[in-house]
C-alpha cells in the first residue's frame, strides 16, 4: 500500500513538472501585439501563376507594399494572404512555404512578422504517394509591431515563396495581398 502511494505520488510529481516544462517551452513562442485606430489598408492582387522550385525564399512578383512609420512612433502591420495553390513533386511529401517580411528600406534588414516559422510553415504539401496534388485556396496572416525610429521608417512588407525539396514544384495564382495599418 505505502508503495503504491509512493509511486502515484512520483507519477503525480512527474506529471506535475513535465506540465510545467510544456507550459514554459509554449509561453516562450507566444507573441502579442495590440494596435489601435485603423489607419490605411493597402491591397495588392495578382491572377498569372508564379511557380517555383526553389530552397532560397523568393519574392512573389506583385506582392508587396510600401509602408511608412512616423518618427518616435511605431505602426501594427496586420497582413492577411490568400491564394490558389498547388504543391507537386516526385511523391516524397515536400512541403511548399510562405513567409510575409518587412525589409527596413534604409537598412536592408529583414524581419519576419508573427509567428516567425520560416521554411517550417507549410502553406501547402504535397500528399506522399498521391498520383497529383489538386489546386485548392490557402491562406495565412501574420502581424507585426514596426519601430519608426527617430527619423521615421520606410518599409517593404513582402510575400515570399520556397520550397523544402527543390523536386517539389510549388504553384500559386489567384492571390489577395492586405496590409493592414493600424496605430
Amino acid at each position: 500500500m505505502k508503495q503504491r502511494l509512493i509511486r502515484r505520488a512520483g507519477v503525480a510529481l512527474g506529471a506535475l513538472a513535465l506540465t510545467g516544462i510544456l507550459a514554459a517551452t509554449a509561453a516562450a513562442v507566444i507573441t502579442s501585439d495590440r494596435g489601435g485606430a485603423m489607419l490605411s489598408v493597402d491591397k495588392r492582387t495578382g491572377n498569372t501563376p508564379t511557380v517555383t522550385s526553389a530552397v532560397q525564399w523568393s519574392d512573389l512578383p506583385g506582392a508587396s507594399v510600401l509602408v511608412n512609420v512616423p518618427p518616435n512612433q511605431s505602426r501594427l502591420y496586420d497582413v492577411p494572404f490568400f491564394a490558389e495553390s498547388q504543391c507537386a513533386g516526385p511523391n516524397t511529401g515536400g512541403a511548399c512555404s510562405v513567409r510575409i517580411i518587412a525589409v527596413h528600406i534604409a537598412t536592408g534588414s529583414v524581419t519576419e512578422l508573427n509567428p516567425q516559422a520560416g521554411i517550417d510553415y507549410a502553406f501547402d504539401s504535397d500528399m506522399a504517394g498521391a498520383l497529383d496534388d489538386l489546386r485548392e485556396g490557402h491562406g495565412m496572416e501574420r502581424s507585426k509591431r514596426l519601430p519608426g525610429g527617430p527619423n521615421g521608417s520606410n518599409y517593404q512588407i513582402e510575400v515570399q515563396i520556397a520550397v523544402n525539396d527543390p523536386t517539389t514544384v510549388f504553384t500559386l495564382d489567384d492571390w489577395h495581398l492586405a496590409v493592414h495599418t493600424n496605430a
